[in-house]
């Protein structure tokens, strides 16, 4: 099973973050030439292959389709159970020879733009690795509670499960992209699956019903479109 590490100063943060307990994931935007996109996949994929079962989460090497900041053209999404998890893998990797010649090979292919860490808060529909094309909006959130609320209003309807698409809400728990406080993750199987599928629910009394719910305590605050380079694990964003 293949899985992924963090770049290097990804792995100074880790290092110095103290271990708390929940399910979280770890967003990293990279800049990184057309030319030397399938050697850092390829590099990664001899990384992950060398540290055989020591991973325990998991991690998605994602392309941008749509996204605001011109500099970034990948981003490296990983998920674990807890920090203390994320942090004994990151001390395994950095102490191993994989990682050695990752660093190495990847030599001057890769610019670090960004990084940030949410909190999963909960999910609606099945995880599948089949989910390759991701949409990402971000809030800032006044009431937690109410939009909750409205997420399981819609995804329990008919129409949200007509949808079919896995759903994550998360907080926000480091990152310098204030004044967002929150994420909605929806994976789709493909870009055309999710053009037909918005294009159907904006249409239902049960979207209606979700924009009014939230239309006081949330503000929008912008949205990115990602697809799927290659997963190492089983879970998503």
């Amino acid at each position: 099973m293949k899985r992924f590490a963090f770049l290097t100063a990804s792995l100074l943060l880790l290092l110095t973050t103290p271990a708390a307990a929940g399910p979280m994931w770890q967003s990293i935007n990279l800049s990184i030439s057309l030319a030397d996109a399938p050697n850092v996949e390829a590099a990664l994929d001899k990384l992950i292959s060398s540290m055989g079962d020591k991973l325990t989460g998991s991690v998605s090497l994602m392309a941008y389709v749509a996204y605001g900041d011109g500099s970034t053209s990948h981003n490296i999404i990983s998920s674990f159970d807890s920090r203390a998890e994320s942090e004994a893998w990151t001390q395994a990797l950095r102490s191993s020879e994989g990682w050695k010649k990752y660093v190495k090979a990847t030599d001057g292919m890769t610019q670090l733009e960004g990084m940030s860490r949410m909190n999963f808060l909960k999910s609606w529909g099945d995880d599948s690795p089949d989910d390759v094309f991701w949409e990402i909006y971000s809030f800032n959130v006044s009431d937690v509670a109410a939009l909750t609320a409205a997420l399981d209003a819609f995804n329990g309807s008919d129409a949200g499960k007509a949808v079919g698409a896995s759903v994550h809400l998360s907080e926000i728990a480091a990152a310098g992209i204030a004044p967002v406080t929150h994420l909605i993750s929806v994976g789709h199987k493909s870009e055309a699956e999710a053009e037909k599928s918005n294009a159907t629910l904006i249409k239902t009394e049960a979207w209606a019903a979700y924009l009014e719910a939230t239309s006081k305590v949330v503000d929008n605050t912008g949205a990115y479109m990602m697809r799927t380079v290659e997963i190492w694990g089983n879970s998503q964003p």
